[in-house]
Order: structure tokens, then sequence, then C-alpha cells
């Protein structure tokens, strides 16, 4: 399928917050593939919305009000508040991220009884943000989705 430039990363993004594609809405796809006996794209369209005959409406009620969110908030945004968040990211989440990876490549090291360092930048593109002692170490915030 094609869409018109920028509208499927949008569609995407806004999906994320909206959650109109989760299991709960549309059902646990991996599962209703196998339990589909059919062999085309047209028997499966048909078998899904056979088991499933409102969840293209609700995921798509779901997303449009999600969007209208985003639209309504796209017009509070201007140069001030871009500027504000470049400033938050490059200077403050920077500064406190990597202080953060540094304290605990230094706890982990003191730990284990052995040296550590931050990553360089060819070791930081392969997603390596030190190493204490040997070994590599990418530290990465928890982030929950509930």
């Amino acid at each position: 399928m094609e869409f018109p430039k920028y509208t499927a990363p949008i569609i995407n993004l806004v999906n994320q917050y909206a959650q109109g594609t989760r299991p709960k809405i549309v059902g646990q796809m991996s599962e209703l593939i196998q339990e589909f006996t059919g062999r085309t794209l047209e028997e499966w369209e048909q078998w899904y919305l056979e088991q499933k005959p409102d969840a293209i409406r609700v995921a798509t009620e779901k997303i449009m009000e999600m969007l209208q969110n985003f639209k309504d908030t796209l017009n509070s945004i201007d140069k001030g508040l871009v500027e504000q968040w470049v400033r938050d990211l490059v200077v403050v989440k920077t500064f406190i991220g990597l202080r953060f990876q540094e304290a605990i490549l230094k706890k982990g090291a003191e730990i284990k009884g052995t040296s550590f360092r931050l990553a360089v930048p060819e070791e930081e593109s392969k997603g390596i943000d030190g190493y204490i002692g040997d070994f590599p170490v990418s530290i990465k915030p928890y982030t929950y989705e509930g």
C-alpha cells in the first residue's frame, strides 16, 4: 500500500500513544494467524473480519482521537518551545545522562573490582556505552509501557 509522504510514520507515532492496535483491540495477531487455515490474503481478510468484526473500527477511532490531540498540540508549538526542547536535550539530558552513565560504570567496576571506561564514538555506534573491565556494557533506562 502507498501512503502520502510522511503520513505512515505520523500515524505510527500517534498509534504508539493511542495503542489502537494492541492485542486487546485487534487480537493477538501471532495466535490468530496460526488459527487461520486459508492460503490467500483475501481469505485471511475475510476470516479475520469474521473473528474481530469491530477491531478495525475501534482501532481507527482510538487513533483518530489521539490524532486530534496531536493536531491541537501542534498549534501550541512555536520556535521558542522548539528551542527550549533542543536546549533541554542537548544540554540538560546529555549532561545528566552521561554523568549517570559514568557513575553506573564506576559502581559496576567497583563491585567487580576492576576498571571502567566510557565508550569512544565508534563503540557508541555499536550500542556500547562503556566497559567494565574488558566487558562492553549498554546502559538503557527502563521504560514502563503498562
